[in-house]
């Protein structure tokens, strides 16, 4: 399970360490079915979709990528939860540049999230604490 902002480089660090690994993400589902990310109702099922295609991998015991920003301990521990319930291993990790390289690489993303949203999103960061997963990674 990765948890960062917007821009931080979750899928850069997907290409870089697990490549091989099978990936649920919210942002690829959006993408996918052209779904805009401020629609509440169309955000619902994208979740919704990433939970079944989580639940496939959970099944069969196949470890996979969860995706998403992450960024409330709330959210988390939801993920978390059900991961746990398919008695799956859960590792965390969180992944966080500096300020100005975060803003340098959400210009520069192909999907671009606006200046306004991420500073919303930056107000909420809760960093993952060590007790929420099985392990906790912190890349910085």
């Amino acid at each position: 399970m990765l948890s960062g902002l917007p821009g931080m480089g979750k899928d850069t660090y997907i290409k870089k360490m697990h490549p091989d690994l099978p990936v649920v993400s919210l942002d690829n589902i959006r993408r996918k079915f052209k779904l805009k990310p401020h629609d509440a109702s169309a955000t619902g099922w994208a979740v919704q979709q990433a939970k079944e295609e989580a639940k496939v991998f959970l099944r069969k015991g196949v470890p996979f990528i969860w995706n998403a920003t992450n960024i409330t301990k709330q959210m988390r521990s939801q993920w978390i939860d059900l991961f746990t319930s398919y008695k799956a291993k859960v590792k965390l990790v969180y992944i966080e540049t500096s300020y100005n390289e975060w803003l340098r690489q959400n210009a520069n993303r192909e999907n671009q999230v606006p200046h306004t949203v991420i500073m919303r999103l930056l107000e909420k960061l809760e960093v993952p604490s060590i007790s929420e997963a099985h392990e906790v990674i912190y890349i910085a």
